[in-house]
């Protein structure tokens, strides 16, 4: 099987349907589907029960958190690739079809667009792509395709974290593991941006310092940082000035 789709959701039962009927309605069907709920009470079982003849796994449970049930996700995959798509989260228009003849290689990643406003997510360039892009952009994990026996090899999600870990993940895929990792232009997934990452900041800036701390070397933490003084300076009144006087100095003049 090439494809694991894991979808985690609790008591969010609307948006479950829509992430199923986004699924249901791929022409590509060389995939495997699991479904990990939280032990919902809001009528997501019945929605899963209805469908069930979709999915491959699926159980409704109480769990330690979002990492602990993509974790168990993981656990019940047999697919070469996994994806995240969970409830609210939809695969956008019939994507499958161009996706899956792309899957070669450690991880692939495509771009997402918000349900909102339809704004699309940082287009990461396989020939520019930088360790600063990614330490300022995740990679979104609904539209990352991951070689299971990347999880199996190198450890599952960090479950002390709340809203990072898969973040956690990539980063030390890239700084420890040296991964391969391939980008698509496709749009794979259409998302609600207004996930816990969004909705409590505290916790976000809490767990990137921590990240910072355990998985990033200092001399690189002291690049990231000049780097950005430096973006600061030339983004300011005063060194934009300096830029185009030096432009004109030593450019222009030759």
């Amino acid at each position: 099987m090439k494809l694991s789709i894991i979808t985690i959701n609790y008591n969010n039962c609307c948006g479950l349907q829509a992430t199923i009927d986004s699924v249901v309605s791929q022409t590509c069907q060389e995939f495997e589907w699991i479904i990990i709920d939280g032990g919902s009470s809001d009528g997501s079982r019945e929605v899963i029960e209805r469908n069930v003849q979709h999915f491959t796994y699926w159980c409704s449970e109480s769990d330690r958190g979002i990492y602990n049930a993509m974790n168990k996700g993981i656990k019940k995959a047999t697919g070469e690739y996994c994806m995240f798509l969970n409830s609210g989260d939809c695969l956008d228009g019939d994507c499958l079809k161009e996706v899956v003849p792309q899957l070669m290689g450690d991880v692939i990643v495509g771009r997402v667009k918000s349900a909102e406003d339809g704004a699309l997510s940082y287009p990461y360039d396989n020939s520019t792509f930088s360790f600063t892009q990614l330490y300022s952009y995740s990679f979104p994990h609904q539209a990352s395709f991951i070689k299971r026996d990347l999880f199996i090899k190198h450890g599952f999600y960090d479950e002390d974290y709340k809203i990072l870990s898969d973040w956690k993940f990539f980063l030390q895929l890239l700084l420890k593991e040296r991964v391969h990792i391939e980008f698509i232009s496709d749009v794979v997934s259409v998302i609600d941006y207004n996930g816990i990452s969004k909705t409590n900041k505290e916790l976000f800036v809490v767990e990137k310092k921590r990240l910072q701390d355990e998985i990033i070397p200092p001399y690189l933490m002291r690049d990231l940082e000049y780097s950005s003084s430096l973006r600061d300076l030339f983004n300011h009144k005063i060194g934009k000035k300096l830029y185009s006087f030096l432009y004109r100095f030593f450019v222009s003049k030759k």
